[in-house]
This record gives structure tokens, sequence and C-alpha cells, in this order.
């Protein structure tokens, strides 16, 4: 007697593994799309409308009316050695921005300024669980009270990490030029209409930055569909061609 199931559970098997591996796909493709638009979410910063604040608490008094300032250097990430002067460049920038806006007087000891104003360069890293990572630069400036230590303010800008050096530090530049105007509105100085669309833009992901984004998003998008298809449309596997008398049991 002849066993005929083998090549009819060849083909069965054939299609049972050709499913099991297409749903497989949408699997990884529908994770990545979810991992896709979650980043989305976490790195495009949100812009409210430009609305009055109501009841705002009062900025310390203390910022204001100070004269003296000391500049502190709370160190920074290794991230910051793709500028040129490392981590070091944000208080050296900070440092040089206030001898030329003449606000204040700058002193050589905490004990002898109104304000301290410490400044630090950072860049949390974001991990999608898979061993990607993505960083986000910002400069922090804090202001302290010397005798206190108690911090009265604390504003931010992030920094832009692209093109070569010469870009890189320009950006990094124009991110502290955003810090020191921050300062400035803190204090009550007005700022030119140019300012204020500087420390607006800062907030926003650059514009490459976006396109870059949306076009992965496609791409992954594209696949996904391509994944749902092949899965809910397999390809029609050929049908064996048996001998005749292939079966017969004599």
């Amino acid at each position: 007697m002849k066993d005929v199931r083998g090549p009819i559970n060849h083909v069965a098997a054939g299609r049972v593994h050709e499913l099991l591996a297409g749903r497989a796909v949408l699997g990884t493709l529908t994770r990545s799309l979810c991992i896709a638009l979650a980043l989305l979410l976490v790195i495009t910063p949100v812009s409210p409308a430009q609305q009055p604040v109501q009841n705002a608490a009062p900025v310390p008094p203390q910022i204001v009316w100070a004269q003296t300032i000391f500049v502190s250097n709370g160190g920074g990430s290794n991230y910051f050695d793709i500028f040129t002067g490392g981590a070091d460049r944000a208080y050296n920038s900070l440092y040089a921005d206030l001898q030329q806006a003449n606000w204040y007087q700058l002193v050589s000891a905490p004990a002898d300024a109104d304000l301290i104003l410490e400044i630090r360069a950072v860049a949390p890293a974001v991990y999608d669980g898979k061993g990607v990572v993505a960083y986000n630069p910002q400069l922090i400036l804090s202001v302290l009270d010397p005798q206190t230590r108690a911090v009265l303010w604390t504003t931010t800008a992030n920094v832009r990490a692209l093109g070569r050096q010469k870009q890189r530090d320009h950006g990094f530049d124009q991110s502290m030029a955003v810090l020191v105007d921050k300062l400035a509105q803190v204090t009550g100085q007005p700022l030119t209409a140019q300012q204020l669309k500087d420390v607006k833009d800062n907030s926003r992901m650059p514009r490459a930055g976006i396109v870059f984004l949306f076009v992965g998003l496609a791409a992954v998008v594209a696949l996904a569909i391509y994944g749902i298809h092949r899965v809910n449309h397999p390809p029609t596997l050929p049908q064996p061609t048996l001998p005749p008398g292939f079966g017969t049991i004599p």
C-alpha cells in the first residue's frame, strides 16, 4: 500500500508556513509603526497658541534688581564634544554674551554676586527598547540665590547638532543667544521681533527633521499596507502533478 499523504501534507505545510511568516512580518511592521508614531509624539514640541497668562506667578524680585552676577560652569555631557570647545563651550559662550550685553557686572566670586547663573549642557537619551538611541541636546540656565543656593528660575534652549563642524557651532551659538534672550525676558527687558521669532523657533523641530520623520513614517505605513495585503492575499502555490494511478490502492 502506498502512502499518498506526503505531497498533500507538503502543500498544506507550505501554506501554513507562509501564513505564519506573513503574520510575523505584519506584527513586526505594526510594532515599527507604533514606535515611529510614539517617537513623533515625543520629539515634536507642542506649540500652543500664544495667550495671556492669567494670574501668572511673580518673578522673584532679586532677579529683576540684580546688579552683579557670578557665572558658574555646571558642566555637561560628553555629547557636546561634537562642538568646538566641548561642553565648556556653554560656559565660555554665556560669559562672553553677558559681557557683550553689559547688563550686569560679572564678578569672580559667588560671595560678591547678587545672583549666580549656572549653565549646564545636557543631552538626555531616549531609548526605543531595541538598542536605538536618540539624543535631545539642551542648554539649561539656572538662576540661584548666592546665600541660600535656592533655585530662583530655570530656562532652557534646544541645541541643533546638524551638519559639519562650522554649522554645528553656529547652531550652538544661536541656541545660546536664545537662552540669553529668555533671560532678558525674565528680567523684563523687551525683545525685538526677530528675537521673539528666534525664541519661538527654538522650541520647534527643524523643517528638515520634520520632512525626514514623515518620509520614514510613510515608508513604514507603506510596508505595513503591503504586509497586510500579502497576509490576506497569499500567493497561490502550484498544485503538485500526481502521476496517473498514484494513490490507488491495489
